[in-house]
């Protein structure tokens, strides 16, 4: 007789746990026989070594157990999904939401498919925001529209992260980034400046070549037969839509009045004395920023009540509390998973572990003797590996800059094809590492929307995405090289060269 061997499953939780295991273990390894690199100062030319620290010290033991509960309360994750779905979770229990996509259910997969893609890349303009107002609200349009959830959720997570570097607009980090870039080239391009333009037709042109290739291959591999879902009997009112229309339109037209500085009275969320426009609506002073979803979620409170009262949806206050209730059902994942994902990236970031191997990773290619497409072609290699170690985009950039944007220089490549490479680099790291944060809040997502007990497993999950995810970074591989080649410009009066 023959035996039938059991597959061993572990679920997410479990993982993070054994990997924040593993990573321990070899903080004590590298530790004791002295792993470290270096690491210096653009401005002061000083140079620190960096070392492994050993989290089984006394040190990082007190660190672990007296730091998890703040590390988690600091995940900025976890308050912008609370507000997120408690906005979205009206729009849903009033009816609002199946009033206003009544006419689209009849749209072709394929376009629902191309929209959700193309508004992903889109939203990279409001930073990680973007991935807590477009999960809950993407999986809601899906069912709907009597797709799965679950594929909206995985083609959100494509779209914003795979789209990090690719744009149709720039993006406060693009700013952030540029000047780190101009600094880096000062000493060997002092003419260079970085604009906030620079890379806007590489940007634009990568993000419709992606959604166009990832709208193919998500429906080829991803995407499931289209499948009906119980819904609840909704009163659909044509007058609470147009009552409700008139409304939203009042509050949308009121904030953007108070985004337009020089106005009366207008400007007051923004940081205004900031430079550019984007920086006075992203900048970490700017109400905006910290205030866009509170603002979002009030006109979805006031539409959702409006629409609900009107309609007899929702017939009394009571139910309306009840109604925002229910924003927290099957989210149990979202924030346990948020938790353990706390305690497992504080162990790396503690121990120093993700600093000291990108560090040796960036020193190895400042050594590089390379030139033209293949160093190009390494040092993508290269910083796709530093972000699938720690992916916090700012900080690596802080890191790589200073010895990569000389090199690239020297290699005749302009400082801000440099940087394209960089965030090409970054986009496609993300998509394959269970450090990024944004990874395991869509798992809970996933979790939250499951009606067919799947196993969601972390990595089961990024295997079943795999052949979308792996075509699509071949796509950014080539476009870049590509460019190179054919020395477009990619942006006004930028090239790859110099």
């Amino acid at each position: 007789m023959k035996r039938v061997r059991r597959k061993i499953s572990f679920g997410p939780i479990t993982v993070m746990i054994l990997i924040g295991v593993v990573i321990s273990i070899f903080s004590f390894i590298l530790q004791k026989i002295g792993f470290q690199s270096t690491v210096t100062d653009p401005e002061t030319l000083e140079t620190t070594v960096v070392t492994v620290r050993n989290i089984f010290s006394v040190e990082g033991l007190r660190y672990i157990i007296g730091n998890s509960i703040s590390n988690f309360r600091a995940l900025e994750p976890l308050a912008v999904i609370v507000v997120s779905l408690i906005a979205v979770t009206i729009l849903e229990v009033s009816g609002l939401f199946h009033s206003a996509l009544k006419g689209f259910q009849g749209v072709r997969p394929w376009t629902v498919t191309f929209i959700t893609l193309l508004i992903s890349m889109a939203s990279t303009v409001l930073g990680d925001y973007s991935y807590a107002l477009l999960f809950p609200l993407i999986a809601i349009i899906y069912k709907y529209l009597n797709r799965d959830p679950k594929l909206g959720i995985m083609t959100v997570f494509i779209g914003i992260t795979m789209g990090y570097g690719a744009s149709f607009l720039y993006s406060y980090q693009d700013v952030v980034l540029g000047a780190m870039a101009e600094e880096a080239a000062f000493d060997v391009l002092s003419t260079y400046q970085f604009g906030h333009w620079s890379m806007i037709f590489m940007e634009i042109a990568a993000a419709f070549i992606l959604t166009i290739a990832g709208t193919f291959l998500i429906e080829k591999n991803l995407a499931r037969k289209v499948r009906r879902t119980e819904e609840k009997e909704w009163i659909h009112s044509p007058k609470a839509v147009h009552i409700t229309f008139g409304i939203f339109t009042v509050l949308t037209l009121l904030l953007i009045y108070s985004i337009i500085p020089g106005l009366p009275l207008s400007g007051g969320l923004l940081d205004t004395g900031a430079d550019s426009y984007m920086e006075m609506l992203f900048s970490n002073r700017s109400p905006f920023r910290e205030g866009f979803l509170v603002i979002f979620m009030g006109i979805t409170l006031i539409c959702g009540y409006v629409y609900g009262k009107i309609s007899r949806n929702i017939k009394s206050s009571k139910e309306y509390n009840q109604a925002i209730s229910l924003t927290f059902q099957n989210t149990g994942f979202i924030f346990a998973g948020l938790f353990f994902f706390s305690i497992m990236f504080s162990i790396l970031e503690w121990t120093n572990m993700g600093d000291v191997i990108s560090l040796k990773l960036i020193n190895l290619a400042g050594q590089s003797q390379m030139s033209g497409i293949f160093l190009i072609g390494f040092i993508m290699f290269i910083e796709i590996l530093i972000t699938m170690i720690y992916p916090v985009t700012t900080h690596n950039w802080t890191l790589a800059s200073p010895v990569l944007i000389p090199l690239l220089i020297r290699s005749n490549i302009s400082p801000s094809f440099g940087l394209m490479i960089f965030k090409a680099a970054d986009s496609i790291g993300k998509c394959f590492t269970p450090f990024y944060v944004f990874f395991i809040v869509m798992l809970g997502f996933l979790y939250k929307y499951d009606t067919q007990d799947e196993d969601i497993q972390l990595f089961g999950t990024m295997k079943k995405m795999a052949p979308v995810l792996l075509w699509l970074s071949l796509i950014w591989i080539v476009i870049i090289i590509g460019w190179n080649l054919l020395g477009f410009a990619i942006g006004p009066g930028i090239t790859p060269t110099l």
